[in-house]
Formats: structure tokens, C-alpha cells, sequence
């Protein structure tokens, strides 16, 4: 096709970001070769510089996406006039007057495909996998999660590449890097923060990171345990495992966190987007992964849960 812009609306931190690039990229790859790709930082315009540090910040411009644009333009100064009614209609008259439960279903089979042909990719739940349309317009935008490893899973070896770091290791790191490609070792991946606020996320407790440590100590016997999370000293405080671990500092960048957790060779992961990734970008074709055998209490979210995923009964965090 004729030359275009596929615009990727941010929304979150790196492991949303991930998400919402790798769709963007994919439709790319499949539908729009000529076309180039825009990341819209719009809504992170006013954040705060804490809001920065927590993450809330365009990630994606510490990785190798050369061929991508970093703008900040709101978004309807860059939609079509139809894209622009189709939204609205959307967001603003069926979002309102359909129970969201009817909504994503109507989204799946009858919206969605409609939104498509306009050049609108907005899926209304963020796990659910809807095959996408190809459309006319010059102008594609990408607004939405995309929780799916089937939007994306053709081009992984474009995403291996892409989703590298732009810069070194940092030299502080150079022996735990070492370290960790020299070993069988195992990634684990605890999130706390404000997880530990919300009822309906804050489910993987001390229990399903100590049952997967065992687990694959029995297929690993020798591994090697190296744990990363958003609160390190938390975690040293409040939880305690069966196997001496290695902890990463805490404060690494989040380009250079997530270098170093992909390097591992095996996973226990949380239910986060961040650790998700983590393990798909893994280069060990032999990788273990130990998955909660639920992502939260409300949403299984199945389509982020792969062949590879061994799933470990998970309990609320306290």
C-alpha cells in the first residue's frame, strides 16, 4: 500500500507499552509495509516528574525501534473525519447505553471489524483476540492493550531485535550479567507496589513463588535464582524462600531491568505485562516458565498464557 502513519496511542508503562507496539508493528508487517510507525505520547503530557520515575513516560524510546516517530500530538488533530465519528459514536453513545459485559462481545463480532475498515484498532477488553481488518486510510491508530500473543506472535524475531536496549549494560551490572548467562538461571519476577492496593491483582503471595522455586529446582537442580522486583527491599523484608537468590539492585533503569531479566534462562513470572515480557523475550528455546494459574480475580486474561507456561496455584499476597 501507498504510504501512511500508524500511530500507537501510549498508555501505561513498558510492559503496556510492549503490548501496544507489537500490535502496531504486526499490522505493519501484515497490512501496511509502506506505512510509518508513530508513538503518541499525548497522555503522558502533564505527568509529574514522580509520575515519570514510577514509569508513566514514553519507554519505548530506550530501544532499538529505529523506524519509529516519538510525537506528542492529541489525538483527534490526527484522525480522519469519518475515524473521528466512528470514535465518538464508540466511546461516547454505545459505551453508555450497552452493560460493558454486552459490549465486548458486540466489540468481537459486529464493532470492532467496523472500526477496522476506518483505520480504528480500540478492542474493548484488552485480552480478548479479534482478527484484525485491513483498512483503506492513510491513518491507523492503535488505542488499546492488546493483550494477546497472537496479534504479534509472526513477527517475534522482529521483536527480539527491536525490543533491545540502545544502550550497553551498565558497567555495575557486567558481572551480574555474567553471571546470569553463565548459570541455569531462573528469573523471578515479584511485583508489589501498588499491587498490593488492589484486591482483584495483589494474588501472588509468598506461597506461589516458593511452589514454583521448588518445582523447578525438581527439573533444574542446579539452578540459580535471581529475583527482580519494584520493591526489592520489600520483598527482602517481607518474603522468605527455601534457596538462596541473588537480587537485583532495584534501581536499574527499566530498559536495563528488563535486558537483564530476558537474559535468564528459565521463569517464575507474575501476573504483570512487564514480567510477561520478560519471558517472551527470552532467546533459551528450552526456557521453563512457571505462570499464577490465574492472571487476576476478575479476568484469566488466556491469551497471555502460553504452550511453554506451567501454571502454579496462586493466593493473595499479604
Amino acid at each position: 500500500m501507498s504510504e501512511g502513519v500508524i500511530y500507537v496511542v501510549l498508555g501505561g508503562r513498558l510492559g503496556n507499552q510492549l503490548f501496544q507496539y507489537a500490535f502496531a508493528r504486526a499490522l505493519k508487517e501484515k497490512f501496511y509495509p509502506g506505512y510509518h510507525i508513530s508513538i503518541n505520547s499525548y497522555f503522558f503530557r502533564n505527568n509529574t516528574e514522580q509520575q515519570k520515575r514510577e514509569g508513566f513516560e514514553d519507554s519505548l524510546r530506550y530501544f532499538r525501534l529505529d523506524d519509529a516517530a516519538h510525537v506528542e500530538k492529541k489525538l483527534r488533530h490526527i484522525k480522519t473525519f469519518p475515524q473521528y465519528c466512528m470514535t465518538g459514536i464508540h466511546e461516547s453513545v454505545l459505551k453508555k447505553i450497552i452493560p460493558a459485559r454486552m459490549l465486548t462481545g458486540i466489540d468481537a463480532k459486529i464493532f470492532q471489524p467496523i472500526l477496522n475498515t476506518f483505520g480504528i484498532y480500540d478492542p474493548e477488553s484488552p485480552s480478548l483476540y479479534i482478527e484484525p481488518k485491513i483498512s483503506r486510510s492513510k491513518v491507523i491508530i492503535c488505542h488499546g492493550f492488546f493483550e494477546h500473543a497472537a496479534y504479534f506472535d509472526g513477527i517475534r524475531n522482529i521483536l527480539l531485535d527491536e525490543y533491545t536496549p540502545r544502550y550497553d549494560v551498565l558497567p555495575h551490572n557486567v558481572s551480574l550479567m555474567n553471571d546470569i548467562t553463565g548459570c541455569e538461571s531462573v528469573c523471578v519476577t515479584i511485583r508489589r507496589g501498588d499491587f498490593l492496593n488492589i484486591p482483584s491483582v495483589n494474588i501472588c503471595g509468598e506461597k506461589y513463588f516458593v511452589d514454583a522455586m521448588k518445582a523447578i529446582r525438581r527439573e533444574v537442580p542446579g539452578c540459580k535464582f535471581f529475583v527482580f522486583s519494584d520493591d526489592v527491599e520489600d520483598v527482602k523484608r517481607n518474603m522468605h524462600f527455601p534457596f538462596d537468590v541473588v537480587y537485583e539492585s532495584g534501581n536499574d533503569p527499566v530498559w536495563e531491568k528488563l535486558r537483564l531479566m530476558y537474559s535468564c534462562r528459565h521463569f517464575i513470572i507474575s501476573n504483570s505485562t512487564f514480567s510477561w515480557w520478560a519471558q517472551y523475550l527470552s532467546r533459551n528455546e528450552h526456557k521453563i516458565v512457571y505462570a499464577p494459574e490465574r492472571w487476576n480475580m476478575t479476568d484469566d486474561r488466556a491469551g497471555l498464557y502460553l504452550t511453554c507456561m506451567r501454571k502454579i496455584e496462586c493466593v493473595r499476597m499479604i
